[in-house]
């Protein structure tokens, strides 16, 4: 069993008319493979816009139609309100990961929410237990929308935000799962899933100890706050353990920090190689720039 890349990156809104607009403006994202899509299965209404080498998904509940907080997106809203969710990636087949959860004691279960013990029809993704693996993980199979993923398109270029956009972003360096024990998330994301731990530090930037494993094609950064202070301690102790932010690698610091600003994205603290934006600028949810490359990361040629 093999990780591909990651499907997508979900941000939770309660707002998605004005998400849109923003990452539109700020980020000029691809569009045309899902907008504006309505699920009755999840209640909820949403998009899925491609930036360099990643997808994220702009969602909120449906909240037209009666009964929208029954259902697992709408009482994440209710519960954590604009936030990073889950993270989505691309499969070849969900039944092993399926068996694979079961076998470690994970609960698994289909779009709707929906628990079985009886495996997943073929095509159909898998979701985790959040309180299980720390983040709700998607195993996302060969299904038809994947034909219509600008990246697996062969003139699809991940690099244009570099050369043509003022953020000069090369791509996803990593994306921040908070756990408060480092061993189970590392057992989680290394052992059970079969990634490779990459790096072991400890931020000042952050406030953080992190542990960063390479996983499918891209990188999961695990961290746990050392102490009470700073935008991890916070979101850990509002929201416990959960996904917590996206980091992109771009050029120029001051370049992407200038830019940033000019869209009223405001600095939160930075040191000499990372940017942390300030999420009350971020529609809620935190946001990364950074310089370094990890080593053994998606970057480090």
């Amino acid at each position: 069993m093999t990780l591909g890349k990651i499907f997508h990156l979900v941000h939770m809104t309660g707002d998605l008319p004005s998400l849109e607009t923003w990452y539109d403006d700020v980020f000029g994202v691809r569009r045309g493979w899902l907008d504006h899509h309505y699920a009755q299965s999840e209640q909820r209404d949403a998009s899925l816009v491609t930036l360099a080498d990643v997808v994220i998904e702009p969602l909120a509940p449906a909240f037209a139609v009666d009964g929208w907080d029954r259902y697992p997106l709408g009482r994440f809203y209710n519960r954590f309100g604009n936030h990073w969710h889950s993270i989505a990636w691309y499969c070849e087949d969900a039944l092993p990961y399926w068996e694979l959860m079961r076998e470690n004691g994970i609960r698994v279960f289909g779009p709707a929410g929906g628990q079985s013990d009886e495996p997943p029809p073929a095509g159909s993704p898998v979701f985790t237990h959040p309180k299980d693996t720390i983040t709700q993980i998607q195993f996302d199979p060969p299904r038809e929308s994947r034909s219509r993923d600008p990246r697996l398109h062969p003139d699809y270029d991940p690099l244009w935000w570099l050369t043509n956009h003022p953020l000069g972003l090369y791509g996803l360096s990593y994306t921040t799962v908070l756990t408060k024990d480092l061993e189970r998330g590392e057992h989680i994301f290394a052992g059970v899933l079969g990634g490779d731990v990459i790096e072991r530090s400890t931020s000042g930037l952050t406030g953080t100890q992190d542990v960063y494993v390479r996983l499918g094609e891209s990188v999961v950064q695990l961290s746990t706050p050392t102490g009470n202070d700073g935008i991890a301690a916070d979101d850990l102790a509002a929201s416990g353990e959960i996904h917590h932010a996206v980091c992109f690698r771009v050029a120029d610091l001051d370049r992407t920090e200038k830019y940033l600003a000019s869209k009223g994205i405001t600095t939160s603290a930075r040191d000499d190689d990372t940017i942390l934006s300030a999420p009350e600028t971020t529609h809620g949810v935190p946001f990364r720039w950074t310089t370094r490359v990890i080593p053994g990361g998606t970057f480090d040629a």
